[in-house]
């Protein structure tokens, strides 16, 4: 006779993720591209108890450690994580073992943007994306040509308008630009040439 311990209740299955079947090559991979101590990583979770935005995330800074460890590419590029992350490097400073956590979570960010996986967070994706092309273009950023440039992206304004984002942009654009900390005319960086070289060869090494 079968005994039943669910009390009646008929929950959903939850599916089950192997782990172990793709071997380590994942993890030797970010290992050998960041150079981090990922194997070293024991799961204490000061990394994710030092967070500040840890509460946002669908995948706890050690999580993102551990599906290293376990091959889970795909979960980990389509996660939010890798948009949320405030790149403050507090995991990494409590880390006991060295493992360079942010660091980690930077690469993964920057493979995720060169994936065709649809990321988590859109909006933090594409201005990602919109930095770095702006960055390309002057070798600095200017806050009123980078959002200029965001909203043109496919999507963005018409959210932006739904939401109510674009009237308080404005308003603090407005507000910054009375008080001079806005400029409205970009300058192009002397070693513009240089910076998108080094752009260029790091996003080469990610794939």
């Amino acid at each position: 006779m079968h005994d039943d311990n669910s009390g009646g209740r008929t929950d959903s299955i939850r599916p089950r993720h192997r782990i172990g079947d793709r071997g380590d090559h994942f993890l030797k991979r970010v290992e050998g591209e960041t150079g981090a101590n990922i194997s070293a990583c024991y799961q204490c979770e000061r990394c994710t108890n030092a967070c500040p935005v840890s509460a946002f995330m669908d995948v706890k800074p050690h999580q993102v450690i551990r599906y290293i460890q376990i091959g889970w590419r795909e979960r980990l590029l389509s996660c939010s994580t890798v948009w949320v992350c405030l790149s403050c490097e507090m995991c990494t400073t409590y880390c006991p073992n060295d493992v360079g956590v942010a660091e980690t979570i930077q690469h993964l960010r920057k493979m995720a943007a060169n994936s065709a996986i649809q990321p988590r967070e859109l909006q933090l994706a594409t201005f990602h994306r919109t930095f770095i092309e702006e960055l390309q273009r002057f070798g600095r950023v200017n806050e009123f040509w980078l959002m200029g440039a965001l909203n043109l992206k496919p999507g963005i304004l018409k959210d932006k308008i739904r939401t109510g984002a674009l009237k308080e942009e404005i308003e603090l654009g407005l507000t910054l630009w009375r008080r001079g900390k806005l400029k409205l005319l970009p300058h192009r960086c002397k070693a513009v040439g240089e910076i998108r070289t080094v752009v260029q060869n790091r996003n080469g090494k990610v794939r």
